[in-house]
């Protein structure tokens, strides 16, 4: 038996509302201010009564249905409920376009859509795009919708626990990840593989019963998920959920509702930084913020200075579940460094015939795996991906990296190409292809530029055709058109032609390097 034994997440929780029902457990705080909050024993039962709804809507034990919306209660009943009858959430990114959503609930299979509002018209037409929706239930809202009204539909429903077998083994969760195809990939996790992250996290992060751990990351990104949800749950802290991050906002939520964690990216740290001083947020009851992604020394010391919340660094992945590398919670905590592993990962950095290389020197990052336990179970419906990542009981991360005598590992760069702005993954491949379905355009490739603020930001190369006469804004309106705003190019550079391998390879480090020495 291993450190999930025989719990499942939902199991888990329903110990905790047993154990302290009168404890807050959530409390939500929408961007005008206004508050709702629940005891342990309060959202007990809305989770029963939510887990009765989708059973008696028809989502049995292994099938999906989607989360379309900002972060909200709503999401934290769904997921816990999904745990409770065996069925696989699948969060998605609310500011996706109608193609991008259509091709994920097509994928995933899912059979009803939950959202708001503000997202209903899009998730209806992509709903009515799909072969398998069959019901878009909308939540928090109080217009007539012709649609379900989610608060009203499991008011009704009884608030014991409904009578169904499920497994720690059960898929209960899948979070898709951009790769370098042009199509995201569904990382499927198990109620095991999630606890073990998460207790995983509690032990490396310090993360106590008594904590309350403020999620401002949004739930459709892994990290929301393995930096802080699940591992407030399984150590039964309470949470305090915004429906996103604010600048403005963050330390006035830490301060008001006695935060003591939190999670974040360095983007996020450095608009935090960007924001007038005031000296009201260095009240702030914080003693622990993960992140991810390094900042600059002077970054580091004046985030101290202001406001006075140690940071930790930590490195994982969608398909690591948890975060294998975390800066030491005693000693040196050497920022600059993704931290060294902790206790329950194996981390190698290998050269490109597998084999361990040692300090200073460059490789891949690898994990140990064992699938479905320690790391995601596979890709959803992708053997071929699942066994490229996955072999001979090591997780290839795509990731290079090195590590230092005292064991620290330093990031270098993604082998797999991808770009992360802001802590969103974005494939180049996806924004090509949508460029490549522009007229004019004989040719594209899309790099990721340092960015102060982002970290990277995807910038385009185009090659037009003879004759073509095409413009900046008519390649970002065509992008606007099809892609996510964030993966949306900063800019786009026309080109007479790409410098290319002997193979034809186009040798895009050479493109970025142009683009930095001449200014562009």
């Amino acid at each position: 038996m291993d450190i999930a034994g025989n719990r499942t997440l939902s199991s888990i929780f329903s110990q905790f509302a047993a154990y302290h029902p009168d404890k807050t457990y959530l409390i939500f705080e929408d961007l005008e201010g206004h508050c709702q909050q629940w005891s342990f024993a309060q959202f007990e039962a809305r989770v029963n009564q939510t887990a009765r709804w989708l059973r008696e809507i028809g989502v049995k034990r292994g099938e999906s249905f989607a989360f379309h919306a900002p972060n909200s209660p709503v999401f934290v009943a769904l997921a816990i409920a999904a745990s409770r009858i065996g069925a696989v959430m699948v969060p998605t990114d609310h500011r996706a376009t109608v193609d991008e959503l259509v091709y994920i609930l097509d994928n995933s299979e899912s059979r009803l859509v939950i959202t708001e509002f503000d997202q209903l018209m899009l998730t209806q037409a992509a709903a009515s795009a799909t072969s398998c929706v069959q019901e878009v239930v909308v939540s928090r809202c109080e217009h007539p919708s012709g649609h379900p009204i989610f608060e009203r539909e499991i008011a009704r429903q009884d608030t014991s626990p409904p009578d169904v077998e499920t497994s720690p083994d059960d898929v209960v969760h899948m979070v898709y990840t951009s790769g370098t195809t042009s199509n995201p990939k569904g990382v499927l996790m198990t109620n095991r593989a999630l606890i073990y992250g998460a207790e995983v996290f509690v032990r490396g992060s310090g993360l106590r019963n008594e904590d309350r751990h403020l999620i401002t990351l949004p739930v459709f990104h892994a990290a929301a998920h393995c930096h802080a949800f699940w591992p407030s749950l399984v150590c039964g802290a309470s949470i305090v959920v915004s429906p996103r991050f604010s600048p403005s906002r963050f330390f006035g939520l830490a301060v008001r509702h006695q935060c003591t964690m939190a999670a974040l990216f360095s983007a996020p740290l450095r608009m935090l930084l960007a924001q007038p001083p005031n000296d009201s947020w260095r009240s702030n009851r914080l003693r622990n913020v993960t992140f991810a992604i390094a900042l600059t020394d002077e970054q580091f010391a004046e985030w101290d200075t202001r406001f006075g919340a140690p940071l930790q660094h930590l490195w994982g992945m969608t398909e690591t579940v948890g975060l294998p590398l975390m800066s030491p919670l005693y000693g040196p905590r050497n920022l600059p460094s993704m931290g060294k592993p902790v206790l329950g990962y194996d981390v190698r950095i290998l050269d490109d015939n597998g084999n361990e290389v040692p300090p200073g020197e460059i490789g891949q990052i690898a994990i140990g795996a064992d699938p479905g336990r320690t790391v995601m179970k596979g890709y959803f419906k992708n053997p071929k991906a699942t066994e490229e990542t996955m072999r001979d009981g090591w997780l290839y991360t795509g990731d290079n990296a090195y590590y230092d005598e005292q064991g620290y590992f330093y990031f270098v760069d993604r082998g797999k190409d991808i770009i992360k702005r802001g802590g969103e993954n974005v494939a180049p491949s996806e924004i090509e292809a949508a460029i490549k379905q522009i007229n004019g355009v004989a040719d594209v490739a899309v790099v990721g530029m340092p960015d102060p603020m982002f970290d990277e930001v995807p910038q385009a190369f185009v090659i037009p055709q003879p004759g073509a006469t095409l413009t900046e804004e008519r390649i970002l309106e065509g992008c606007r058109q099809s892609l996510t705003r964030f993966k949306v190019p900063v800019a786009v550079t026309f080109c007479d032609e790409f410098p290319r391998t002997s193979v034809g390879k186009i040798q895009k480090h050479l493109l970025r390097d142009q683009a930095l020495n001449s200014g562009d």
